[in-house]
């Protein structure tokens, strides 16, 4: 360890420590080798904060927009009798309130002192917040899986589907949504991860018991497990794919149209758009779990320097994917217009918008099949 005395900056460069008197256990904390290392890393720290808070607000701000314009676009009468439109209406509605209830909240907290004061002095606001965060973030994760597995009904199963109405799509919606409500719900009685939000707000002071091993539940329901899920799905997919394109080749009767088969290579290629975002963050967050779980050093130990620097590097890494993890929940309105099978999405739009919409879009649009926009369902976070 370095003589502090001799060390070339002093205890102010860490924020929490300017303007309180250093005591022995502060020295320990911060020796001389690990607030060099803040520094370095400081610029790092800089660019991720100003990319979460600013960054952040932008988001939010188009990405209700642009969610308000997809459903009022769904939700149009040649549109919401599709069960496709029931699932992606759902999706923007869970956005918009991931958008609201935990990015915003989290950039108002973690920005505003005040702001977090008046949570961390109600516990009832406070443990709002944390159910909310939790179940925002669940609902549009496990919709995606929902629709996802309703897409391969649909190839594996293309007569049985196709008379799949309204109704049962709704009641998928609901059964996933009311299970994700009672998952979230323990939050009520629990507390474990709220100190380290990557917004870098102050946790609450709270009277429910806290189990930090919870993390763990937390990180597997809302990243490797959907994700594992609709990998595995469109390996399926593509397997099913293949053989219809087999049937096709041999001229005898294939079990998959051409329009959905066009659905499908789009669905395939957005989905592995959604995993290659949140991958990034998943392995981060699953690495920085298990190093803080399994090397653990107390200050002044041998190894506690180290320890610590990797802590931070792996807190604001994750941290700088968290941010692009975001985009997921401001992206559906961008992949509904520009996927090729989108038509009648776009022509929908043209007609709210009062544009006029040209002979073959109309054309398409009529000709559609009532699935036609699922592609475009795929967006899905945490404020972890």
């Amino acid at each position: 360890m370095a003589n502090d005395s001799l060390c070339i900056y002093g205890f102010e460069v860490i924020e929490e420590m300017k303007g309180k008197n250093i005591t022995a256990s502060d020295e320990l904390t911060w020796p001389c080798g690990l607030r060099i290392f803040w520094v370095d890393t400081l610029p790092f720290v800089t660019l991720t904060r100003g990319l979460l808070y600013y960054g952040t607000s932008i988001i939010v701000a188009v990405g209700i927009l642009l969610n308000t314009v997809s459903f009022m676009v769904l939700t149009r009468k040649n549109m919401r009798k599709s069960p496709t439109s029931l699932y992606l209406s759902s999706l923007t509605i869970y956005n918009m309130l991931t958008l609201t209830m935990n990015l915003m909240v989290g950039v108002l907290r973690g920005q505003n002192e005040s702001v977090n004061k008046h949570f961390q002095s109600n516990e009832g606001l406070c443990m709002f917040h944390g159910v909310v965060v939790e179940l925002f973030n669940l609902l549009s994760v496990w919709i995606i899986v929902a629709f996802t597995c309703d897409r391969l009904f649909m190839i594996k199963f293309p007569q049985q589907a196709r008379s799949a109405s309204r109704r049962k799509a709704f009641a998928v919606v609901i059964i996933v949504s009311g299970i994700l409500v009672l998952v979230s719900l323990h939050k009520v009685a629990v507390s474990g991860f709220e100190d380290d939000s990557v917004f870098s707000y102050k946790a609450c002071k709270t009277r429910r018991e806290i189990v930090k091993d919870i993390i763990y539940v937390y990180v597997a329901l809302n990243t490797w497990i959907p994700t594992i899920l609709i990998v595995a799905i469109n390996i399926v997919i593509i397997v099913e794919v293949k053989k219809s394109k087999s049937k096709l080749q041999n001229m005898t009767n294939s079990s998959m149209s051409r329009s959905d088969e066009r659905i499908t290579k789009i669905l395939l290629l957005v989905s592995t758009t959604y995993v290659l975002l949140v991958l990034p963050l998943g392995i981060v967050q699953t690495i920085e779990l298990i190093w803080n779980s399994t090397m653990k050093f107390i200050p002044g130990e041998k190894g506690y320097e180290h320890f610590m620097m990797t802590k931070i590097k792996l807190k604001w890494t994750r941290a700088f994917f968290f941010f692009f993890y975001q985009f997921n929940y401001a992206i559906n309105f961008f992949l509904f217009i520009t996927s090729s099978s989108a038509r009648q999405f776009r022509t929908t739009l043209k007609k709210l918008l009062g544009m006029e919409a040209s002979r073959e879009e109309l054309r398409t649009s009529r000709l559609s099949p009532r699935n036609v926009v699922v592609p475009a369902c795929f967006s899905q976070a945490d404020s972890t």
